[in-house]
């Protein structure tokens, strides 16, 4: 399967704050299953992973219900309060595990992110706890808060993670010196994959391919095709793109790399369905 790692879906009359929506004037509509199923299928992508947006129980629960009545959303990201005591933690991981097509957590707080809270020992030995249970992690973080995020997963060696939309870059610069050193050492000092997404809303109005292409071989060196996953951070990237726009810049990077069919598998949804074990969490009972 061809799979995109990372979509959102709200409805504004469900009540959740959707941090990007409440900033975002572009972003302040509904965006839904029905809405992205056909941009997908003109792309030849076969399936979703649909990421938290909102810092509740409540919002996971609602992609649940989304992914349950859809075979399109193939996975569920949600969210985990890792500031609860430790035994509620633990008992909120064990649940989470029973949710059918919940394959892993992103678990940014409430308030505003601030890299120097992975530094906190609490929140490290909360982590712990998840990868313990051998659930995947999605790290949202920009460019400056890379240093913090490779630490952590250096302290942390047993945790999948998952560094989302490229390490967030500042693209439009074209300057790759100092995200491509944090990168390069996370790459090099731990496991962690990264999501090759999220460039066109870094790039500006005006990107084209060439703007997008040294950030993008820039990953496939330093990682290689086996530890990247294609993803489009849907809906978020209309605000500078088109789905099919993104899906057809990628492809024309990748096939100029060089890489093998394989690897080409691999990034486009064999990365993906393997460490987010799709095929299982899809087949976990009710």
């Amino acid at each position: 399967m061809r799979i995109d790692a990372h979509v959102h879906f709200w409805e504004l009359a469900d009540g959740h704050t959707i941090w990007s929506a409440k900033k975002i004037g572009g972003l302040q509509h509904d965006f839904t299953p029905a809405m992205l199923q056909p941009l997908c299928q003109s792309a030849g992508i076969d399936g979703v992973i649909v990421v938290q947006a909102a810092t509740t129980p409540d919002e996971t629960l609602y992609m649940v219900r989304l992914a349950m009545e859809s075979d399109f959303i193939k996975g569920v990201i949600g969210w985990l309060d890792l500031e609860a005591d430790p035994m509620e933690l633990r008992a909120e991981i064990e649940r989470l595990k029973t949710i059918p097509k919940l394959c892993g957590i992103r678990a940014h707080p409430p308030k505003q992110f601030d890299p120097s809270w992975l530094t906190d020992p609490a929140i490290k030995d909360s982590y712990r706890n998840v990868a313990e249970y051998g659930l995947p992690v999605d790290f949202l973080a920009n460019c400056t808060q890379l240093g913090p995020v490779g630490d952590l997963l250096i302290d942390v060696p047993e945790m999948t993670a998952i560094i989302n939309h490229g390490g967030r870059p500042f693209v439009m610069t074209g300057d790759l010196n100092h995200w491509r050193t944090d990168m390069r050492r996370i790459a090099d000092d731990t496991s962690a994959y990264v999501k090759l997404s999220g460039l066109v809303e870094r790039a500006g109005v005006e990107w084209d391919v060439n703007t997008l292409r040294p950030w993008v071989e820039a990953l496939i060196e330093d990682y290689g095709c086996d530890r990247l996953i294609f993803a489009s951070n849907w809906p978020v990237m209309t605000l500078m793109s088109t789905y099919r726009l993104w899906c057809d810049a990628l492809n024309q990077i990748v096939d100029k790399a060089g890489i093998s069919s394989a690897e080409k598998d691999m990034l486009f949804g064999g990365t993906a369905e393997k460490i987010y074990r799709l095929t299982e969490v899809s087949s976990s009972p009710k």
